[in-house]
């Protein structure tokens, strides 16, 4: 058993299932004395710990999860990496871009994995379109939109685009594979909570000159979890919320034109691409990734730390954007 995990709140616990299940959980570092108690009880082979300095000698920790609230991961990351451990943080991986590249150049320097918790660079359905796209099945991409909306849970600690977008912004880092600009972001703040935007639309451009969009909300009847991918020869549609047989689809269309006039798009043909669906869930999946960064038996992960650098890049140069700041945009920091 091998691995540390510090935090066990509400997403710790999955991760504390997870690791148990998988045999790999070997000490558990949190803060919280009744749910340190509650720990001993569920997982009573397991070492707990309060202090993180004591935790780190366990003797065999091979590596770290880190399931804390977001203010803290630049400094619990940092105390791992200089203790030589390979690191997961869960998402977002800072609130700071600066914070999150200076974890990722420490990492690189001390030879160790540094990875984040996107979860859906794990589902199979996405790595299916991805395959798609490098096939050349949709053509030249011209544009990815995603949009994520749904009513529900709504949080006070963090607006709609650091509680929602991660996990676009990530999906976007993954299919288009090349840094994102901001073009625009616009917001709505239809609970009126001061600083607490419940729906944000932004915008951005690839350097090849590809599009993408994120549409998030809490403020929406209908719930979607929805990528589209339209390229020149062929569209593509991952939505997420629908069964796994029904989770990707292929869509042909053709331009009416005119001249050079465009005067309408017919849709053709769709049909539901099969793909191999693993019998182990996303966290599982996602733990196995990390696990064989670690062990040298992968080259790289999706999720890797220059992933998590460009997502928080894009979360803050949005939200400034949004607060009416500067652009700032930290876009393009060397890794």
């Amino acid at each position: 058993m091998s691995i540390l995990l510090i935090g066990c709140g509400y997403w710790g616990q999955n991760w504390a299932k997870t690791l148990s299940k998988m045999s790999e959980l070997s000490a558990i570092c949190e803060p919280s004395t009744a749910l340190r108690a509650r720990l001993a009880e569920t997982f009573p082979q397991i070492a707990i710990y309060a202090d993180l300095n004591e935790a780190l000698q366990h003797p065999g920790i091979e590596a770290v999860v880190i399931a804390t609230p977001v203010p803290t991961h630049r400094e619990v990351a940092r105390q791992c990496l200089l203790s030589g451990k390979s690191v997961l943080v869960e998402k977002p991986l800072t609130l700071d871009p600066y914070e999150a590249h200076e974890l990722v150049k420490l990492a690189d320097g001390c030879g160790l994995i540094l990875a984040v918790g996107h979860l859906l660079l794990y589902q199979p359905a996405l790595i299916a379109l991805k395959a798609l796209m490098d096939a050349g099945e949709l053509g030249d991409i011209l544009s990815v939109q995603c949009t994520r909306v749904n009513l529900g849970k709504v949080r006070n600690e963090e607006n709609i685009w650091w509680s929602f977008a991660p996990h676009d912004l990530s999906i976007l880092s993954l299919l288009l594979g090349e840094p994102l600009r901001l073009k625009s972001a616009s917001k709505l703040n239809i609970l009126q909570r001061a600083r607490l935007e419940d729906t944000v639309y932004a915008s951005f451009s690839t350097p090849s000159g590809r599009q993408a969009s994120v549409h998030v909300s809490w403020m929406s009847p209908i719930k979607r979890h929805e990528t589209v991918v339209i390229g020149s020869k062929r569209m593509a549609i991952f939505e997420d919320t629908l069964p796994a047989e029904q989770k990707l689809q292929l869509i042909e269309y053709d331009l009416d034109r005119a001249g050079d006039q465009v005067q309408g798009v017919t849709k053709g043909r769709s049909r539901y691409i099969e793909y191999h669906q693993p019998a182990d869930d996303l966290l599982t999946l996602q733990a196995k990734g990390f696990l064989a960064a670690v062990r040298g038996q992968i080259a790289d992960i999706p999720n890797n730390g220059e992933n998590g650098l460009q997502v928080v890049q894009m979360l803050s140069d949005v939200q400034r954007h949004l607060d009416g700041l500067p652009s700032g945009s930290a876009v393009g920091l060397p890794v």
